[in-house]
């Protein structure tokens, strides 16, 4: 789907194809998963992506339902940030994801792999990480953040 060689607008009209809206795409440019093609003389070629229009609120439309919080799936998660981080199976944070089997070893796991991401990569990408890490984290009661 993202080969450097596509338009902004065709980015944006696969996403939807995808169930994603422009902005999804727009985020992923923003934060650096999708680099513009260069021209020859190594420019970069700039696509300008429309902001996304807000769609008028539909009366009788349900809510959204909530993500789904589970420690699986804040695993999981994570699993698929070491796989794009690490080139390696082997890696050891890869691997104390792999054995983590409750709330406190999947954050253990969680505090190394910030820790590597903050010399790999942007603060930015780092809290984006943190932040949907908690998105999937169910709520825990007696534990503050």
């Amino acid at each position: 789907m993202v080969d450097g060689q596509v338009t902004g607008e065709d980015l944006a009209v696969r996403a939807g194809q995808l169930g994603l809206e422009a902005q999804a795409v727009f985020d992923l440019v923003q934060a650096g998963f999708i680099q513009r093609a260069t021209d020859v003389a190594s420019e970069p070629v700039f696509v300008q992506v429309a902001e996304p229009q807000p769609e008028a609120p539909k009366p009788a439309a349900p809510a959204a339902p909530a993500r789904k919080r589970s420690l699986a799936a804040a695993r999981m998660y994570l699993m698929d940030i070491a796989a794009r981080t690490f080139s390696s199976a082997e890696h050891p944070i890869r691997q104390r994801l792999v054995e983590a089997t409750d709330r406190a070893s999947v954050e253990g796991a969680f505090d190394a792999l910030l820790a590597a991401l903050r010399e790999a990569t942007s603060a930015s990408m780092v809290e984006q990480v943190e932040v949907s890490f908690r998105g999937f984290l169910p709520a825990e009661d007696s534990v503050a953040g």
